[in-house]
């Protein structure tokens, strides 16, 4: 029977928002979750699988990006349902000098503030991973407490865990609107019928400008296309979740044009391994096209020659929402009594899910934060 009312109703059931409901319902909040497609059916099921801090930046960025990993260990031990997540370290690989100056630069900012980084030498990291270029690299920022997990047994089993716990979790419900009155939520109207409500979070991630606007918001996400390569099983061949410094040299700078691409592989616990990425703005374009499978093969076989004679099996893209800061959007809204923020994460919200998912718990049940949102409001991007 489809529930008539909630204390509160999640909006997108991905890893944000399966967090944040299971840890509503941890907490003893009657919680609905709404998702209009099936189980981890977007981004979270369609991503390089990351729970990665090493680019993250000096001050709240980081700040974040621990919070949620020390989550991710605490998860693994709270749900009953392997997930598959492991903290290995993970290497930023350097094959340009041109990037060393912006690494290091990167790397005295996060020592400064707290979150030391460690740059390692060629030999050192082809000891760590044999696989890369002799030729090409040049080093690499290693650090112990990124890894990998398996983002959609990471949803399954947040959801199951929440159900357990008493929470309503419903597929294939899509949102049509919400109603609000006197400035205050009152309920969430889905295709199957409204939902009462006080408390309305939308994680809908690429699609949370939508749901924002359903409430008369302006909410600054745009879609970002990402794809990713997937190979046949191997026998265990790459350590670590490996990166190229490009990635993050270009998406810094700006310099993404229509299709861009870095050096990303890491290896499941299945032998398959991940490689990719290439960027592209395409809108709500889904499909990957020969010439970014094309791309992402030559760059990464470029950085990693032994990739020469892997198989393919497949490809899939989806879409990171992206804010201008590269940060996202967490929070109460000022004028909206009820309805909260919890989207925009830019391409890192498997990492960044169980932190995001904690920090609205608390900020519902207890009107405060472990750490403060006054960053991540909506308000920034129209206070300036």
């Amino acid at each position: 029977m489809f529930p008539e009312e909630a204390e509160v109703v999640v909006i997108g059931g991905g890893v944000i928002g399966s967090s944040t409901a299971y840890f509503l319902a941890q907490a003893g909040i009657d919680v609905v979750l709404v998702e209009k497609g099936y189980q981890s059916g977007e981004a979270s099921a369609a991503n390089s699988a990351f729970v990665w801090t090493i680019t993250r930046k000096a001050g709240i960025d980081i700040r974040l990006s621990m919070h949620s990993r020390r989550l991710h260990q605490q998860l693994q031990k709270e749900l009953d349902m392997d997930f598959e997540y492991v903290c290995n370290g993970g290497l930023l690989v350097i094959n340009d000098e041109k990037q060393m100056s912006y690494v290091e630069d990167h790397v005295r900012k996060r020592t400064e503030d707290g979150f030391p980084l460690e740059i390692i030498d060629a030999k050192q990291t082809l000891e760590l991973e044999p696989l890369l270029s002799k030729e090409k690299t040049i080093g690499a920022v290693f650090s112990p407490v990124d890894g990998t997990t398996n983002p959609i047994f990471l949803g399954v089993a947040l959801n199951l865990q929440a159900k357990k716990l008493g929470a309503i979790i419903c597929h294939h419900t899509e949102v049509l609107g919400i109603e609000v009155m006197g400035g205050k939520v009152k309920g969430v109207i889905t295709d199957k019928g409204t939902i009462k409500t006080n408390t309305a979070v939308n994680a809908a991630g690429t699609w949370g400008g939508a749901i924002g606007a359903m409430v008369g918001l302006k909410v600054p996400i745009t879609p970002f296309q990402m794809a990713v390569l997937v190979t046949e099983q191997l026998p265990p061949c790459v350590s670590h979740p490996i990166m190229g410094a490009s990635y993050m040299v270009e998406e810094d700078a700006g310099e993404k044009g229509e299709l861009g691409c870095g050096l990303i592989v890491s290896q499941q616990t299945s032998g398959n391994l991940l490689i990719g990425n290439s960027w592209r703005n395409a809108g709500y374009d889904q499909r990957t096209s020969q010439e970014e499978i094309e791309l992402m093969a030559r760059v990464n076989v470029g950085s990693m020659p032994s990739l020469k004679n892997v198989r393919v099996i497949r490809s899939y893209a989806n879409f990171f929402p992206h804010t201008d800061d590269d940060l996202p959007i967490l929070g109460k809204v000022d004028g909206i009594e009820g309805f909260i923020m919890a989207c925009g994460h830019n391409g890192h919200g498997v990492g960044l899910g169980p932190g995001s998912g904690k920090l609205i718990q608390e900020l519902i049940c207890e009107g405060k934060t472990a750490i403060s949102l006054d960053e991540l409001s909506l308000s920034r991007f129209y206070s300036k």
